[in-house]
């Protein structure tokens, strides 16, 4: 018997069901203004735009330094100066917003994984005493080895 994967529905781009909780979040329920910000920072974090922006910015200096008869930015560059503040003004929430999003998928992930590794300890726990013995002390002791390394760890983690 073999167990068959969930359906997937798809669209004309990609896959639009995730099996990991973040990426559901991340990727599936997102709204259109989480979908805009992903699109601008993407396009924003490209090497494509800074060298686009590189090559707009190199010839419109040129053009208006070397331009004889029509300066429609003289030095200093107030318009180009103006067309990047406003850039920024709307790049910098847009760009949080999407690192925001992305702190949110950490953190899921992360408690995914925390949840995922205790499972995982159950199951261990649960075949060391199968073939050890339900009177082994390996597991407490070895429970209590763990705790101290834990607060160790804990101790050395930086306070906010």
């Amino acid at each position: 018997m073999t167990i068959a994967a969930p359906r997937r529905k798809t669209t004309r781009r990609h896959t639009t069901r995730h099996l990991h909780p973040a990426n559901r979040r991340r990727h599936d329920n997102r709204t259109v203004g989480e979908r805009i910000a992903d699109r601008v920072t993407a396009i924003f974090g490209s090497w494509s735009f800074i060298v686009a922006q590189s090559v707009v910015v190199t010839c419109w200096i040129a053009l208006n330094a070397a331009g004889f008869l029509w300066h429609w930015d003289p030095y200093p560059f107030i318009l180009l100066n103006l067309l990047f503040s406003t850039q920024a003004a709307y790049a910098a929430p847009l760009i949080l917003l999407s690192q925001n999003r992305q702190a949110d998928t950490d953190r899921i992930k992360a408690e995914h994984d925390y949840r995922v590794n205790m499972l995982a300890l159950e199951y261990l726990v649960a075949l060391h005493r199968s073939s050890h013995g339900p009177d082994c002390r390996c597991v407490p002791d070895g429970l209590r080895n763990a705790e101290g390394l834990l607060r160790d760890i804990a101790a050395e983690l930086p306070e906010r």
